[in-house]
Order: C-alpha cells, then structure tokens, then sequence
C-alpha cells in the first residue's frame, strides 16, 4: 500500500508528526503542549446528528455555583482491571462491595483566580439536554457541568466514587444496594434533594420507552426511601454491572417538582440539576450559555461564572477564532484536525491537549442484505484495510490499531487478539470464496465538511479497489447520515463509540444484544455470543467474566460486522489564559476547577 501512503501525504501537505502511544500515557505535542493525564474510558454513543435548523432561544433563571476538587496527575499510567475492593476510592464494577464515605468530597478550591467568562466552540451543538433520552456524545458530554448521580468515577475512570450517595453497602445476596444520601444537596433553584429526587429519576431512567437507555436499569425491581437519608435499590437478581450504571449519565438526579411542574418535555432544554452549572440561555444551533450554581454541594468550586458553547460547523473557522482570540477553546469530538496539530502547538498563546481516551473508531456493515450479509466479504474488507497506512498518512501517527470492538486497554479487552492485520492477499482468496468474487458497489456514508473522514473514505476507496470493491462515498449532512443510518437505509458509515461506564456491559450490549440498538444497527446475531452476555451480566467473579468477554470479543471479530480501525485520543486546544480544563476519560469536559486571566 506504498502507493496510497505516498497520495495520501501528497494531499495532505503537511507535516509528519511522531506517532504517540494513547493507552499507556497522554502526549505532548509540538513545543507548547503540556502533559496531561486521563486514563481508559470514555463515552459511548452514536455519531451525534446535526443541530437543530430553529434557531430559538431557551432561558432559564440564571444561578451560580461550585464543583469538585480533579486530580490532574502530571503523567498518565497504564490503567490495570479493577480488582475489585472495598473502599470508595477502589470499586470493582463486577464484585459486590461496601463503600466508605469520601473523605475527599469537599476539598478546597484550587487555589487561582476565580470568576469570568469563557467561550468554548464545537461543530455541532447539542441536541437535548434530558440525560434519560438523549444518545449523542454530543449531549452526554456536558452532562458532568449540569447534572450529578449517586455514584461517580474518579478521574483516570478506573474506580468507582461517591457522589450525591456518600457511601453505600450491598447485603450478601449481592442484589439489594443500601444508599447513604448525602445531605444539604440544592437543585439550581435552591430547593433541597430528597430521596424522592432519586426514586424518581432512576425509575424515570428505567421506564421511559423512547429512552436508548433503559437496558442500564432494566434490573432495578423496587427502589424504597425508608428514611430522609437513605434509598435502598434492590434487583431481579445479582447484577455486576449494577454500580457502574447508576454512575451513568440517565441516572442523573432530576428535581422531580420541576417535571411535574413543568412537564418532563420541559427536560429537553431546561435544566433542573445539582450539578456546579446551571443552563442559562440556549439558541439552538448558536450558542449554549452556561453560568455557575450557587447552591452546588460542592465547597469553593467551580471558579468560573460563565461558560458559553458556541457552534462553530466549519473547522477551518474554528481554528481562525482561537488563534485571534475570538473563542478560547475548540473541544468538540474530532473537531481538531490531525494535520493542524503541529502548527497549533507551536502558537505560543495556544496549548494543544491531548487526552488519552478510548475513542474507538471502526466501520460498522449494514449485514440484513447482500453483499454484506456474507461473511467472507466483510472478513475480505477487514483483511483489505491497511490500519498502520490510515494512522500514519491520515492521523500523524495519533492512534493504535484497534482489533476488538472493545477500546484498548479497557476492562476484559483482549489483547492477545490479533484481529484482521493487513493481508491483501488473503482479502483476495476470500473475496474469490465469497458470493461475490467479482465484487461490487458499496456505499460508503461520510459526513459531509469532516476533512477527515473524507480522507480516511478516499483512502479505503484505493485499499478496497484491491479486493474489486468500489466505494461510493456519499459526503451528507450529519442529520441525513444519522436518518440513514438509524433506519438501514445505509451499507456501510464510518463511526466509533466511547465507553459511558466502567464495566463492558454497555459496549458489548451495543454490539450483542439485539433488542439494544440492532447490535449496533448491523443487523447481525450470534446466539451463542448472546447468551455470553447475558451470562456475563449474572457472573460476579474477575476471572470467569475475563474468559466470557474474551470469547465475546473472539465470535465478534471472526463474524466481523464491523470492520475495525484504530483508537483516537481526545484532543482539545485551550487558549494560554485558561488553566484547569480537564477532559474526563469518560469523554466529558470538565470545568469546575477551570481558571481564566482576564
């Protein structure tokens, strides 16, 4: 694949730029980039759709707040699987555990300026802000400045923490969770947090049936407020991956007086949470503002009084406003070309960031009709795609082959799976096997303005002409390609998720479960990998669930209904005058302890 190497480099014309592991630590880039740690984990969801054409204006009474004490680490670590334990500060997702309350919960604030303003863009904006029916990580990441849950995960999203529960036990049968609550909690009006708060959230949670989410809590059989303190969860049965799903974004604690006053509709762009920020005003398609909660739990947190969203669809200009000083930030999922990076760096008013992540990025294949509903073409097409060719030409080197629909590194990811390594040769005998060995049209959907993406679809273009495929790239607006796609009217998309939680459950849910998403809207099922994840979810010992998702991952990647590519850091660029951002490795970006020079 010499030949696309060289046109690939040719059209890109820029720099080449060091590849950098993204497992094992977080990077520095250029000549003004500083280390940053985050470790494993992230979001997971689809590719999140285009905003709104109505431009309208949604206010809310402005409030102020403060918010949690991050630890930043100066290097990153190689995140081990959680071994389970029996303190906050270490909560295995799959083992019943009892946790002690956070001793750390109201640290001082960081010392620094406090106040100010800063305006932060994505290319696209948000679509809703209920966290019970959303599914774009385009929502979900700021989720973490509005809302907060029982239990949270720490900051290299290895371990489990308390959060509006300040401890909780689990009785022996491994199915009721005792929930100590956490008292003088506000919502963003000033009104208290009761255990009926969270009674009704978590059940709104599960019983909503437009919600993508409710699959999470599906094992919640009664949840009881036997005091003002206290709220008791018991399941159907033992669940493993029960702690981490109540750390979940839909478990979010909603003010249950707002929705009944307003309407749950009303969730969709009013805001009503205990988080350290409050919405204050949203023009769809524009801007989000967001100011500070005064009533956060949270002591001397967060600094900033405002925060504004602004949308900003082209990159180009995105790149233009932070380098004059018109915004200060650019932080939305892929917004920053990789080919950019090098010059980025090195503009001594900017600082570009990046954050380990488990952003895997793969091409999921639309299996309910021909030529895709042959496993020896998609097999053929994973054997015809040169991975190392994609990240060294495409991506400057910034990802790791990816050979499970698992992010690296995360917990029961297999690493000895060797996946689909580039092998024309092979491609071509399977392609010869196959139902089509004279190959075929394959439409390929792209969104539209991504540079990226039309660079990595160029490039598969050329692998795939190899096995006698020719792709038709369809560059179209995000909103059309999500229709298309959420209705199987597509062939093949590029795509990718991130993880929500620390427990696979969600991602092999995606990929596995049928009645989830369609097994990821690829239309494929495997009976046997199936009921390994539902024996998964019962099986509480670290070893048998290792062996279960290990085989999980194995019928996956040789049934190959995605193609699989490679893992992506996050990366953000932050202007000089802010400090303090934090990029969760859940994917959500964090600014309670962000500080800004005016």
């Amino acid at each position: 694949m010499d030949h696309i190497a060289d046109k690939l480099n040719a059209q890109l014309a820029a720099q080449p730029f060091s590849r950098r592991t993204l497992v094992k630590r977080a990077s520095m880039l250029a000549l003004s980039v500083p280390a940053v740690s985050a470790v494993l984990a992230a979001c997971g969801s689809d590719d999140p759709g285009e905003p709104s054409d109505v431009a309208d204006t949604v206010d809310a009474t402005p409030t102020e707040g403060a918010g949690i004490t991050v630890q930043q680490n100066a290097t990153a670590t190689t995140p081990a699987e959680p071994s389970g334990g029996a303190t906050a500060e270490s909560t295995s997702a799959a083992e019943p555990t009892t946790a002690a309350p956070d001793s750390t919960a109201s640290t001082s604030a960081p010392s620094g300026a406090s106040g100010g303003s800063i305006t932060v863009s994505r290319q696209v904006d948000s679509e809703n802000l209920d966290p019970v029916i959303q599914d774009g990580n385009i929502n979900i990441w700021v989720f973490m400045s509005i809302y907060d849950q029982l239990v949270g995960i720490d900051d290299d999203g290895l371990a489990l923490i308390p959060r509006l529960a300040e401890s909780w036990e689990v009785d022996d049968d491994g199915a009721t969770y005792v929930f100590n609550i956490r008292s003088g909690v506000q919502f963003f009006d000033g009104s208290d947090m009761t255990v009926e708060d969270i009674k009704w959230s978590i059940e709104r949670a599960r019983d909503t049936e437009e919600s993508p989410w409710t699959f999470s809590l599906a094992q919640v059989q009664e949840i009881t407020t036997p005091d003002e303190s206290t709220v008791v969860i018991s399941l159907t049965e033992p669940w493993a991956p029960f702690l981490p799903q109540v750390a979940m974004f839909n478990a979010s604690v909603i003010s249950k007086a707002f929705a009944d006053e307003n309407g749950v509709g009303a969730l969709v762009d009013q805001t009503m949470g205990t988080g350290p920020f409050q919405l204050s005003e949203w023009r769809k398609g524009e801007q989000m503002t967001m100011v500070k909660n005064p009533n956060y739990w949270e002591e001397g947190l967060p600094l900033l009084d405002e925060i504004i969203w602004s949308v900003v669809p082209d990159g180009n200009s995105q790149i233009l406003q932070v380098q004059g000083g018109e915004i200060d930030g650019i932080i939305g999922q892929g917004d920053v070309p990789l080919n950019r990076v090098p010059d980025l760096g090195q503009d001594e008013n900017l600082q570009v960031l990046t954050w380990t992540s488990t952003y895997n990025n793969f091409i999921p294949l639309n299996t309910r009709n021909a030529p895709l509903n042959d496993v020896k073409v998609r097999q053929a097409l994973n054997y015809a795609t040169d991975k190392e060719a994609l990240i060294e030409t495409i991506l400057f080197g910034n990802a790791e082959v990816s050979n499970s629909f698992m992010p690296n590194g995360a917990l029961y990811w297999n690493p000895d799976q060797e996946g689909y390594p580039f092998d024309l040769e092979r491609a071509q005998e399977l392609m010869a096997e196959s139902e089509h060995p004279d190959g075929f049209t394959l439409g390929f959907l792209v969104r539209a303005g991504n540079q990226q993406q039309v660079q990595i679809a160029t490039a598969l273009k050329d692998m795939w002409a190899g096995i006698g495929v020719d792709l038709d790239i369809q560059q179209l607006d995000q909103a059309v390609v999500q229709d298309l796609y959420r209705s199987f009217e597509f062939e093949a998309i590029l795509s990718g998720w991130t993880n929500d939680i620390i427990d696979p459950d969600q991602l092999v849910s995606y990929a596995i479960i049928p009645e989830t998403i369609e097994n990821y809207r690829t239309g494929w099922v495997n009976d046997e990998a199936v009921e390994l994840a539902n024996e998964g979810r019962t099986t509480l010992e670290d070893d048998a669930r290792r062996e279960i998702y290990h085989e999980i991952q194995r019928i996956h990647m040789e049934d190959a209904p995605f193609v699989y590519l490679y893992v992506l850091p996050y990366i953000d660029v932050m202007n000089q005058r802010v400090q303090g951002y934090f990029h969760h490795p859940m994917g959500p970006y964090i600014f309670k302890e962000t500080t800004v020079e005016e």
